[in-house]
């Protein structure tokens, strides 16, 4: 028995004479590792190294060619290597009074914090940060690069947040730091700065130039905006990542919705582990041809992919470590539309209904662009539904001010949010997402700062990430978004550190016998995919609970 060098096209390894019972354990090798890796033909071949070392390991006294035991000792070294990483990230999630000392922060870290910078100096700088939003996630990933040494950072954000991380920086750190504006000739970024930060959006414009900085460390906060591989911003991160050799994600909700979101960032981090969508998507998403092509929108073997994933990944919750932050109360407000807003609310769910019915009677080749079309109609439910609220939801905003107390006000629609603005203009600020991203940092200040500003309005999708809210001890969400991520990540704008309130009152204004109850059971959903994935704790595709809503409906108009 004789394991040599193989010559044959795509494989590295041969082997000659094996015994019976080694052939039985190479088709049980097979059968982990699949007939690409190892297969039969005239005789065993294989790829990996580590289907050496386990043969090696499972039969002492088979013979190896010299060439190939130099490259085992390298894989062994290798192995022990893992092992002793793997053992060491176990010591730091456990640690619970963390004494670790972090060089060059300006000022106190919390402990698990600590213990996020160890557990990314442990991950080489190759990891993804999902503590949940108000824990700090910029101060980890900023003491990794002032304690790692690194020279050369991009930070890539939200355009929203860009000039927040300017303010971290410097708060934190003794580094230097250049905001890139979007009107900015690229061969204008400076070199001789510690950080350059920019924006998703605009990141396209500037790869060229900013590769040639060979920056040491990448950090992307808010990347689960990078969930689609097609987007051009995903493209141009992942351009650019190849050539970085620490990559850091952060984003307190890494899976907004489906485990394929998660495939971008994993790839990033480790492209050697992570190297085959389609494998992934198979394994992990329910991934299958569907009538129209690949589809990967399930979640199947959670348990396998967080056992995975777990060596690179940290998350905590704010409540398992800041026992000292304001508890976060939700509380449901049910309501009746008033008859006007009834009225309108029911005639659009009846034409909806009539809208699918004569779809279902058109030629299939449309069928592709239903679901799509569902989605827009019920949008328009949700905005009407949205709009009724306004009256009890300007009567909780009068009691809180009453109360000497400050608001925050969240809905996925302009028009509502706009119609409160005209209500509470002398005492509110606002930002959309038409608001310039050179002002937003303003407006948060005089919310923040300002006695006479008492109501925060603002869109979930552009107020609702990466902005600091505590002077807030309230939050009124007038509409369910379609992702939960969205949901918590508005809620958790005031419920961060810094909040000296006893606790968050999160009112969640609820119409009866609306869409409201539909979206609740789908946000619920969509969170135990979500729970299951991060932290070990189920799925039927989000179509089928869309269509469960529908056809509700249509049998109630028939």
């Amino acid at each position: 028995m004789r394991i040599n060098k193989d010559t044959k096209d795509n494989y590295k390894y041969v082997i000659e004479d094996p015994s019976i019972e080694m052939e039985s354990f190479l088709y049980y090798l097979q059968g982990i590792f699949g007939y690409k890796e190892i297969n039969k033909e005239d005789l065993w071949r294989f790829i990996d190294s580590e289907i050496v070392f386990m043969i090696r390991n499972r039969f002492k006294e088979v013979e190896i060619d010299p060439v190939i035991k130099t490259k085992l000792k390298i894989y062994e070294m290798d192995v022990a290597e893992a092992i002793a990483k793997a053992q060491r990230e176990e010591e730091i999630r456990k640690k619970k009074n963390n004494i670790f000392q972090v060089n060059g922060i300006n000022g106190d870290m919390y402990d698990y914090q600590r213990t996020g910078v160890q557990f990314l100096l442990n991950s080489e700088g190759r990891a993804l940060l999902a503590d949940s939003p108000g824990c700090g996630k910029s101060i980890q990933s900023l003491g990794y690069i002032t304690h790692s040494g690194s020279k050369k950072n991009l930070i890539v954000c939200p355009a929203s947040v860009k000039f927040s991380w300017e303010s971290e920086i410097e708060k934190w750190t003794n580094l230097t730091s250049f905001v890139v504006d979007s009107s900015l000739d690229p061969r204008d970024i400076p070199y001789d700065v510690d950080c350059i930060i920019i924006n998703y959006d605009v990141l396209k414009k500037y790869l060229i130039e900013l590769k040639k900085h060979k920056f040491n460390t990448l950090v992307a906060d808010e990347s689960h905006l990078i969930k689609s591989p097609t987007a051009q911003r995903s493209k141009a991160l992942k351009m650019l990542a190849r050539d970085i050799q620490h990559v850091i994600f952060l984003t307190g909700t890494p899976v907004l919705s489906r485990p394929i979101e998660m495939f971008n960032m994993l790839n990033m981090i480790d492209p050697k582990v992570w190297n085959n969508y389609y494998k992934y998507a198979v394994e992990f998403c329910d991934g299958k041809q569907g009538y129209w092509g690949f589809e990967a929108k399930g979640a199947t073997n959670l348990e396998k992919l967080h056992n995975s994933i777990s060596k690179y990944f940290l998350r905590r919750t704010k409540e398992e470590v800041l026992s000292e932050l304001p508890p976060k109360i939700p509380i449901e407000v049910p309501i009746e539309l008033p008859p006007e807003d009834r009225a309108q609310y029911d005639l659009v769910e009846s034409n909806l209904i009539q809208y699918l019915k004569n779809k279902k009677k058109t030629d299939r080749a449309i069928a592709k662009s239903l679901q799509a079309e569902k989605l827009v109609k019920l949008n328009l439910l949700r905005e009407i539904n949205a709009m009724g609220k306004l009256e009890v939801a300007k009567e909780k905003i009068d009691a809180i001010i009453e109360a000497g107390e400050k608001v925050l006000v969240f809905s996925n629609f302009n028009g509502p949010l706009k119609e409160l603005y005209d209500t509470y203009e002398e005492t509110s600020v606002m930002i959309l997402g038409e608001t310039p991203v050179e002002e937003r940092g303003q407006i948060v200040k005089d919310f923040q700062t300002n006695p006479n500003k008492k109501v925060f309005i603002g869109g979930m999708k552009s107020a609702g990430v990466g902005i600091t809210l505590t002077a807030a001890s309230n939050v009124i969400i007038l509409d369910y978004p379609w992702n939960p991520a969205d949901l918590i990540q508005s809620e958790d704008r005031a419920h961060r550190v810094g909040n000296k309130a006893e606790c968050i009152n999160i009112y969640r204004i609820i119409s009866k016998d609306t869409i409201d109850t539909f979206m609740q059971k789908l946000l619920k959903h969509k969170q135990d995919i979500i729970d299951k994935v991060i932290d070990g704790k189920i799925e039927e595709e989000e179509e089928k609970i869309i269509d469960q809503y529908i056809n509700v409906l249509m049998e109630k108009y028939k």
